[in-house]
């Protein structure tokens, strides 16, 4: 065993180091690292305590990165096969991963440096592609079931906004695609969100990127700002943004089935890229206290970023120190006296 998770040491009673004795399982595993397909086998696990019965555990073994690998996805439970099978893929990622990435990036900077080679620029691309794809998933390896990537900046959601839209934009127009932002009131008066300006901004980028992939070639995308008592919801209206990441549940099951269904590798290779920045999207949202979701308005499909503004966002009740009390007090003023503002001129 090279990697095993918390969840799969207490089902298996193995740890990194440790040898299967399973004799189900190694068959299954030598022959996915042989036949370089996947296979599914039932195996008797560990009990979670004295008297306790044997539980039967349900193992997919995958071919794993590299050729002498495999992956096994372990579960006694459908609702937990989705959560034990990322957390086994972002501890792969993280570990087999890091390096190969940085020492691409190198080449692909010395490539693009060398002579103009039309065949160069042309594999230039294809791994400046993969590189991107390998990053996505190195961020995601990073943010999965850490806190660490919270902060506690003070953003403003507007700048916020035009610097997401910077990064998107070149993708924009190369698609002749416009955008148009919506707010309720000034631009430059949202509501302040708390939390990591690189993670959030982030977010941002990874979900306008995919509302731009998904709309039509000479169309537009329309953006909406609604404020919501104490939440900030940011509005992809009428968008396709991760569709088809939403309607799969892993990279490696979107590629199999849409190959089932006659879709096209390239159909699906954007159907697990999506999926990987979907999943991004929701771990760093979820850490900041909000959530993506998706609504129907009129036979229109809005994709919708919902996040807390006011104080900083934490899992535990904590008290906020002096300073951000301080920082939130000035704000809640502000917002207050811009309502009775707007009230008070309206006939």
């Amino acid at each position: 065993m090279r990697f095993s998770n918390a969840q799969a040491a207490a089902k298996m009673r193995l740890n990194s180091g440790s040898r299967l004795q399973e004799p189900t399982l190694i068959n299954a595993v030598n022959g996915t690292v042989i036949e370089q397909t996947s296979r599914t086998v039932t195996i008797c696990g560990q009990p979670t305590g004295p008297g306790e019965p044997v539980p039967e555990l349900r193992c997919k073994v995958l071919p794993g990165l590299s050729r002498d690998d495999a992956m096994v996805l372990v579960t006694d439970s459908a609702d937990e096969h989705a959560v034990v099978g990322f957390d086994n893929l972002m501890m792969v990622i993280r570990s087999d991963l890091r390096d190969p990435l940085s020492a691409l990036t190198q080449s692909l900077v010395m490539a693009r440096n060398d002579r103009d080679v039309h065949a160069l620029d042309a594999l230039c691309d294809q791994v400046d592609e993969v590189t991107q794809v390998l990053s996505k998933l190195i961020d995601l390896a990073s943010v999965w079931g850490s806190e660490s990537l919270v902060g506690n900046d003070r953003i403003e959601l507007w700048p916020l906004l035009q610097q997401a839209w910077a990064k998107v934009e070149p993708l924009a127009r190369a698609r002749n695609l416009k955008a148009r932002f919506t707010a309720q009131g000034p631009k430059t008066q949202l509501a302040a969100i708390y939390g990591s300006e690189h993670w959030l901004k982030r977010v941002f980028v990874e979900c306008l990127e995919a509302a731009v992939r998904a709309a039509r070639p000479g169309g537009s995308l329309e953006i909406e700002h609604r404020q919501m008592g104490p939440r900030a919801l940011i509005v992809l209206r009428d968008s396709g943004a991760f569709v088809a990441a939403r309607e799969e549940s892993t990279p490696m099951e979107t590629v199999s089935s849409s190959k089932g269904r006659g879709t096209s590798e390239a159909g699906a290779r954007l159907a697990s890229r999506d999926l990987i920045g979907l999943k991004l999207c929701q771990q760093i949202v979820a850490q900041h206290g909000g959530q993506l979701r998706e609504e129907h308005d009129d036979g229109q499909r809005n994709f919708l970023i919902d996040l807390p503004t006011g104080a900083p966002f934490r899992n535990e009740a904590v008290d906020m120190d002096i300073a951000q009390a301080q920082v939130y007090a000035r704000d809640l003023a502000a917002l207050m006296a811009r309502r009775r503002d707007n009230r008070a001129a309206k006939p």
